[in-house]
């Protein structure tokens, strides 16, 4: 637990877990704060992690060097449902800010756009040289075109069922009395 508090900096556990877990997250931040040899050991005994330990005494105990104490903070959240455990979130009091870059695919369209903005402002200047007709097969290029969907043959499946609703019918066409016309009644939609 204590790995998942350094890494994601907020927890959602049960009080009981998180008030034990401060405390040994309180440890740890103040191993962190003193950088020598023998505090990464006494760090590396409980994360048994090399790169938690590494960030523990290069990115999260640089934050805490004003602060004399109170690593973390535990706000309660309520009851869970299942067992009715009081439930709690455990979070850093420093947090590192985490900025996040736009994403690459916005700064490509708006590259593409500035592209077909240059290439209109092109065709524009070309159009008055060129002839009507061939700006008029231009457009068609330029214009999507959209097919018409044609209506599908029915799959083999629902010409099975249409032969089975047929033969049926037949069989009970021969038949005379009371259960011919029941039998109609509750046919299912789909026999059809």
């Amino acid at each position: 637990m204590v790995k998942h508090l350094l890494e994601y900096q907020r927890i959602t556990i049960s009080l009981a877990r998180a008030k034990v877990l401060k405390r040994l997250a309180d440890q740890m931040i103040t191993l962190g704060k003193d950088d020598t040899l023998n505090s990464r050991r006494k760090a590396y005994t409980v994360l048994a992690d090399r790169d938690m330990v590494g960030k523990l005494f290069k990115e999260i105990a640089p934050l805490f060097k004003s602060r004399p104490s109170g690593y973390t903070r535990i706000i309660p959240l309520g009851f869970r449902r299942g067992d009715g455990a009081s439930m709690c979130m455990i979070e850093l009091t420093e947090k590192k800010i985490v900025t996040k870059l736009p994403k690459k695919k916005k700064a490509k369209a708006e590259e593409v756009k500035a592209e077909v903005v240059d290439t209109k402002k092109e065709e524009k200047k070309k159009g008055a040289e060129a002839p009507k007709a061939e700006q008029h097969k231009e457009s068609k290029k330029a214009e999507p075109k959209i097919k018409s969907i044609p209506k599908s043959k029915p799959t083999l499946d629902e010409e099975k069922r249409t032969e089975k609703a047929k033969s049926e019918d037949r069989k009970l066409a021969d038949k005379k009395g009371f259960m011919k016309n029941i039998r109609g009644l509750f046919r299912k939609r789909g026999d059809f």
